[in-house]
């Protein structure tokens, strides 16, 4: 494994929820997006770009993002990033307009599109804006279709405001594009079975079928030791491209939990809805955590062969007592299945510091038994900027898939971090 080398250039300010795409075409270009600024409040994303499998990085300007790149959102987060096999770039982010008053600022999905390997991106167009007054968009993911040319694809959560702060019945929506990305299809409402459909991301398989896979609850509350939940893990198909999907199959059923601070018990922002999807060839792989008040922890794996008709497992990644947390999952081109997540089993009750660590295992017989590395760590999460729910390194980290190896981007805090309270990390291993 190659030692990681920090992607966050000089400054005090704090990145967080990385993601990362290999171009299927020629896997030494990569594209990294993260949200900058998150203790200023989500000023805007950042993409970086390497020609040389990650030796090197480039910073690009994503024009017309947010008022600091000449566009008129105030702030923008959860960027995804995905590389088509014709070498177009897409990166989608969430928005927020400010306006004069409540009622009149707005949420919006948009993507920007690089054409030339990320020297130069086109300004952001808009597939969905939506009043915050009355409705949410949140959790956007977005698809290059890599058998395709020009086709990409978008999903996104869409729920009503209700006077609360937390939804409890989500729209799934989606969007695609034939043309490259300069124009998409009208948002189209897919899913929703009047509860909580979240985190929903996009694959393709081999045969060109499309996998939408998202969790699905009654109510995902946003608390400390949140009462037993039954959730799962869905997973909607589409043979035609997007214009169609199939009813939800069930990939999975486990508990619903959330990590707190084993020194002090504060909340920490890594929940159940935590959960991580990945697809190659045929095959597709979903993973979660679970971390329970009476000291279980552990992150499974459940697995398709046949394209996400039917799912198999549970097989564990990791168990201890030490909480685990906030998988992220991916597959090399030879089928080796990774899994990046954090974890406390180096934390000390002596230290005024919440020890944290970043660990990838590495599984060649599809899930059933697994290798871990050391990947980053220790650093302090404590130190890390202040959100809703606890210290903020995002709501996912970014894992790619490479011919015979994997790619990560993920967050450290300090001490690891160098210039601010968080940096984004890199780092590549082979499969073998």
């Amino acid at each position: 494994m190659q030692a990681t080398c920090g992607l966050q250039p000089t400054g005090q300010d704090s990145p967080g929820e990385p993601s990362i795409a290999v171009d299927p075409e020629n896997p030494r270009e990569l594209v990294a997006a993260w949200i900058q600024d998150r203790g200023a409040g989500e000023l805007g994303n950042v993409v970086t770009v390497s020609h040389d499998g990650g030796a090197t990085w480039t910073e690009s300007v994503l024009p017309g993002l947010t008022t600091c790149t000449g566009g008129s959102n105030a702030v923008a987060g959860d960027p995804w990033v995905s590389i088509g096999g014709d070498g177009a770039i897409y990166l989608s982010s969430l928005t927020r307009r400010a306006g004069d008053l409540v009622q009149t600022a707005t949420g919006a999905i948009v993507v920007n599109v690089s054409r030339d390997s990320g020297k130069s991106w086109e300004r952001p167009v808009q597939l969905e804006s939506r009043p915050l007054s009355s409705v949410v968009v949140d959790k956007d993911a977005i698809l290059a279709d890599p058998l395709h040319p020009g086709m990409a694809y978008a999903v996104w959560v869409e729920y009503p405001v209700h006077g609360e702060t937390e939804p409890y019945i989500d729209l799934i929506y989606t969007s695609r594009t034939t043309d490259g990305g300069r124009s998409w299809s009208k948002p189209a409402a897919i899913y929703s079975n009047g509860d909580e459909a979240q985190e929903n991301q996009l694959f393709a398989l081999a045969d060109g079928t499309l996998l939408d896979v998202f969790i699905e609850g009654a109510r995902l509350p946003g608390q400390e030791h949140p009462p037993a939940l039954p959730v799962t893990i869905q997973v909607m198909r589409s043979k035609d491209q997007g214009l169609t999907w199939s009813r939800p199959i069930r990939a999975a059923q486990f508990t619903y939990t959330n990590a707190v601070d084993p020194g002090t018990g504060a909340q920490l922002r890594f929940f159940g809805q935590d959960i991580t999807a990945a697809a190659a060839g045929q095959s597709a792989y979903v993973a979660w955590f679970e971390a329970h008040p009476d000291g279980r922890s552990f992150i499974s794996v459940a697995g398709s062969s046949d394209g996400g008709v039917t799912w198999s497992g549970g097989h564990t990644v990791v168990s201890e007592r030490a909480e685990a947390f906030m998988p992220t999952l991916a597959v090399a081109g030879d089928g080796t299945v990774a899994c990046l997540w954090y974890d406390f089993r180096n934390f000390k009750e002596t230290r005024n510091a919440l020890d944290t660590d970043a660990w990838i295992s590495l599984s060649r017989d599809r899930g059933a038994t697994w290798t871990t590395s050391h990947l980053g760590g220790p650093f302090d999460l404590r130190v890390a900027p202040p959100a809703r729910y606890g210290p903020f390194i995002g709501d996912y980290q970014g894992l790619a898939g490479q011919p015979a190896g994997f790619a990560a981007a993920f967050v450290q805090a300090r001490p690891q971090a160098k210039n601010g309270p968080t940096d984004i990390f890199f780092s590549s291993m082979p499969s073998r």
